[in-house]
């Protein structure tokens, strides 16, 4: 079913996203950026750039899908688990975490200090995701079945995708505002 509404509402849902990096990002230091609550936990920075990097595992597929020149593969046709694998990932990755999930390793962020540009770096990736999504108004969204980039065998649609994606966004944008809410956090 093409569904431009639910197309526009992903779309806003990731404009909302930009606009909460900008507020809350724009006016902090490098070291701030960088400042990280526990060496196992990820920084503003790792959080955008973990983001980044999603989004472009994302771009060939959506590429081939505004160009027209989508097909799906065998598996893509056949997997069983294409809507359990949607509803789970949806589950999952919540906003507000219900569970801490380890990235795969394919989408981990740097471990090294990132630069002040992630930030406008971060907003340009976004906005290209944004593109790719907007661009699919006239396509079958709920037939338009995919692989996921990390894990080969998991299958979904495009309307679980772009939920669970947007999802995901504002899910480490919030984990970057909780650690620029930490009461240890720098004061420059």
């Amino acid at each position: 079913m093409k569904d431009q509404l639910f197309i526009q509402a992903i779309v806003d849902k990731g404009k909302d996203a930009r606009e909460k990096v900008k507020t809350e990002f724009s006016n902090i230091s490098f070291y701030q950026l960088n400042w990280k609550p526990s060496p196992e936990s990820w920084s503003i920075a790792q959080c955008l750039h973990h983001l980044m990097i999603a989004h472009s595992a994302y771009f060939p597929v959506l590429q081939n899908i505004s160009d027209g020149n989508y097909q799906l593969n065998w598996w893509q046709k056949i997997s069983p688990f294409t809507s359990l694998f949607g509803r789970l990932l949806k589950d999952q990755l919540q906003e507000q975490p219900k569970i801490k999930i380890k990235a795969p390793k394919k989408i981990q962020p740097a471990t090294s200090a990132l630069h002040l540009g992630i930030i406008d770096q971060y907003c340009k990736s976004l906005d290209t995701f944004l593109h790719f999504i907007s661009e699919c108004e006239q396509v079958e969204i709920d037939k338009t079945i995919i692989t996921s980039p990390t894990i080969r065998i998991i299958t979904y649609n495009l309307r679980d995708a772009f939920q669970f994606l947007l999802q995901h966004e504002h899910r480490h944008i919030n984990q970057g505002i909780r650690v620029k809410r930490d009461e240890r956090f720098p004061l420059n």
